[in-house]
């Protein structure tokens, strides 16, 4: 038989084109679920049967007979069945048994180029040479079942080894196809040739465009299915990507990590709510979420979980009870978890505040000791010079018991034992945590007082005390002996930052919130930023002699006196320290404030 060679290289790579789509589309039918499987494999079985039967066909035009043929449509639709019913079990078994898979692969080829003769024909006595045609199904059973083992036994198959078991698989049919037409000997009565048939060349074209356009429809069912692919990977890449996330979050969180649904029912609980309330995530998981709450809690957690329901993120405190039965106290946040824009239950962590609580509980008793501390040395500071003028004097009435000026002397005595009685009320009061205030006084005649007392002082270093009031009245409710003594320990710092002399200037006006401002500026050597952050402080001072007290004293009356302080310094040019006390009237407002906080 004389065959024209570009409708036989057609043949050969329709096959090679179908035999790559077919194979991929195998592989694909390892997917994990059930109907992504029977899809892709249905899919490799159509499109290795079309292959398969094209193969065959186009091969069968590009040859040049002598005898007049017609195609038997029984016949044609009994190769197309074999030929896809064989393709699907071959890839059916292609996971299982590789033998089994090339067996039968092979012999829906042959059965295939069998029946096709037949179809085209019917009319003609065919003889095959057994040896030659046992060629051509050898051919067929080996370069298939090595085509399926090279594909399927590979991993990840690269492009060229793909498309090199696409070769093999197309050199199967093939070589099967024009070895199995030499073995053929045909005869028949009606010897014409087959150009001089209409109907057959017409024939010959139809079906050339029947695999033509299934070619390209089975190529852009394969483009189709790579992009599939490529988009299923990337989702694939994203989800584990998000499940290793959520791992992270959830399994490897130091805190206590738990999912509720709607039902209010645990459904995933981390192993650090395991170790938290010494249950199992089987004895969790499928409980209420109330199952670990105490029951005193119990009614409002339940508020809680609705208000979270309701979209609100919130964070409480409650207790939870263990599996020994111990209680401890939990920070709860709890925010909602959505699902396609709806609230599908809630997602929470847990965190054991017992080691919080210890920490906070040492930390307020070094408070309080700190505190004791630093009114011990207060007080020491403060009645060291009453004692020291009470010792004197003591001494000298020693020595002189009936001295004229005896009189005057137990007179400064009594007045330094006041002194020093006076200064132990007041750091009793500033110890204490919220100091009481009911009596209200005026801050101008105690400004003019305390200027008056400190004047002696200035004069001897060559200060003056300037005093400015810019107002008459400065009434707040407060304890005399406390602004006195603040009075006198900020006037007393601002006269000593000037030891070569200088101008304090007191100033008295009212805020524009009602409260009483008062400044004291010196024209002093200043401060700088570093030295401005630490006043107050307690034992901090920039004085040699001084003990870091006074200030620290200075503010806790202020403080005591819902009052406030600023510093202002300029090193070289002095410092302005600023005093707001609340007024009467900003003292009520404030007190209705604390009071509406307490209900």
């Amino acid at each position: 038989m004389e065959h024209h060679l570009y409708i036989s290289a057609l043949s050969v790579i329709t096959a090679v084109i179908y035999s790559f789509v077919a194979l991929d589309f195998a592989r694909r039918s390892s997917r994990k679920t059930n109907s992504s499987r029977r899809l892709w494999l249905l899919s490799a079985s159509i499109t290795m049967g079309i292959g398969i039967w094209g193969m065959h066909f186009v091969g069968m035009m590009s040859i040049n007979m002598s005898l007049k043929v017609h195609h038997d449509l029984s016949y044609l639709l009994l190769c197309m069945i074999l030929a896809i019913g064989g393709a699907w079990l071959a890839f059916y078994f292609a996971k299982r048994n590789l033998f089994i898979s090339a067996m039968i692969m092979g012999t829906s080829m042959i059965g295939l180029h069998y029946f096709g003769m037949m179809a085209i024909f019917p009319t003609a006595a065919i003889r095959y040479d057994l040896s030659v045609f046992s060629l051509a199904a050898a051919c067929a059973y080996l370069l298939s079942g090595l085509a399926m083992y090279r594909h399927f036994k590979t991993s990840h198959p690269s492009f060229l080894s793909h498309f090199f078991s696409s070769v093999l698989m197309a050199a199967a049919m093939a070589g099967l196809h024009y070895t199995a037409e030499k073995a053929m000997n045909m005869k028949s009565h009606h010897v014409l040739h087959m150009s001089h048939d209409p109907s057959l060349g017409s024939l010959t074209l139809i079906a050339t465009a029947i695999v033509a356009v299934a070619t390209l429809f089975i190529s852009l069912l394969y483009m189709m299915g790579k992009w599939s692919d490529q988009q299923l990977k990337l989702k694939s890449a994203l989800l584990k990507e998000s499940k290793q996330q959520n791992h992270s979050l959830i399994e490897l969180n130091p805190d206590g990590v738990y999912i509720i649904n709607k039902d209010r029912t645990l459904t995933v609980v981390n192993r650090s709510l395991e170790e938290l309330t010494g249950y199992t995530s089987e004895e969790l998981i499928g409980k209420p979420y109330t199952f670990l709450l105490a029951n005193t809690n119990t009614r409002r957690m339940e508020s809680l979980f609705q208000r979270t329901l309701g979209g609100e993120s919130l964070q409480v405190e409650t207790r939870i009870r263990q599996k020994n039965g111990n209680v401890f106290d939990a920070e709860v946040t709890n925010i909602p978890y959505y699902v396609d824009n709806e609230i599908r239950g809630i997602v929470g962590t847990m965190k054991d505040l017992t080691v919080v609580r210890q920490v906070e509980q040492r930390i307020r008793d070094s408070e309080k000791l700190a505190v004791v501390g630093e009114l011990a040395a207060g007080v020491a500071h403060e009645i060291r010079n009453p004692l020291t003028t009470l010792k004197g004097f003591t001494q000298t009435m020693m020595n002189a018991p009936s001295s004229p000026e005896m009189k005057n002397y137990l007179n400064i005595m009594l007045d330094e034992i006041e002194s020093i009685n006076l200064i132990t009320n007041e750091f009793m009061v500033m110890a204490k945590p919220h100091m009481t205030i009911t009596k209200s006084i005026d801050v101008v005649p105690l400004i003019k007082q305390v200027t008056t007392l400190l004047t002696t002082q200035a004069n001897l270093t060559n200060v003056i005390i300037n005093s400015k009031f810019l107002i008459e009245c400065g009434e707040i409710r407060g304890e005399k002996n406390q602004i006195k003594k603040m009075l006198v320990n900020l006037l007393k710092n601002a006269i000593e930052a000037m030891p070569e002399g200088g101008n304090v200037t007191v100033t008295a006006a009212a805020g524009n919130t009602g409260n009483l401002l008062i400044y004291i500026k010196d024209e002093g050597i200043g401060m700088s930023s570093g030295e401005l952050q630490q006043l107050g402080h307690p034992f901090y001072t920039t004085k040699k002699s001084g003990k870091g007290l006074g200030l620290f004293v200075s503010k806790k009356i202020i403080e005591n006196h819902n009052g406030s302080v600023r510093f202002k310094s300029i090193p070289g040019e002095g410092t302005i320290v600023e005093i707001s006390l609340p007024g009467l009237g900003a003292e009520a407002e404030i007190n209705n404030f604390q009071e509406q906080q307490r209900i």
